[in-house]
């Protein structure tokens, strides 16, 4: 009877292997989606932010327009100057929420948790409306923000901005970070 032979995989197995490892690291290392919600408190600063930008980008195409033109060019670089500074108040104006994609099963998992009422249900809603937005603002809050917190905020917002939190919440457990087809991603050579 002959022994056991033992042969060594195949080189190109081996160089596969190295390459399903390397590219399981980068997968999982993998940062799940964000979404941002920008929240501003005074009206008149974005108001004059959205001013300054219309103008700045008016003088700038004059100024194009007319390269030779020195008066036009001083305008363009002060409307662009006086932007900067309307964008400076307007973002220290802005509180900045971020809501993660919640990993596996978690989100269906606190859809089940807020089953529907009957009456939801009839409505054709997966999720109970009234307790569902706080938590699933709370469980994908990048920031501390518990069940408790949400539910002020949606009780205190006007209607506008409660829908803005709750679909950016709702948004992040929906973003893809993935395409299909043969055209959508790098090509290899």
């Amino acid at each position: 009877m002959s022994a056991a032979v033992h042969n060594e995989p195949p080189a190109a197995a081996v160089a596969a292997d190295a390459h399903w490892a390397k590219k399981m690291e980068r997968l999982r290392a993998r940062a799940a989606a964000e979404v941002p919600l920008y929240l501003w408190q005074d009206q008149a600063l974005r108001d004059a932010f959205e001013d300054a930008r219309r103008e700045a980008r008016h003088a700038r195409q004059l100024a194009d327009a007319d390269p030779g033109n020195k008066a036009l060019a001083a305008e363009a670089r002060a409307a662009e100057q006086t932007l900067e500074e309307a964008r400076a108040a307007h973002q220290a104006d802005c509180e900045l929420l971020t809501f993660r994609a919640l990993p596996g099963d978690t989100y269906s998992d606190l859809v089940k948790e807020h089953p529907p009422t009957e009456e939801q249900a009839e409505e054709g809603s997966d999720w109970n409306e009234d307790t569902f937005p706080a938590a699933l603002i709370a469980a994908s809050s990048v920031d501390p923000m518990t069940e408790d917190d949400a539910r002020l905020l949606l009780t205190e917002w006007g209607m506008a901005d409660r829908v803005a939190l709750f679909q950016a919440a709702l948004a992040a457990q929906n973003t893809r970070r993935s395409d299909w087809g043969k055209d959508s991603g790098p090509t290899r050579s």
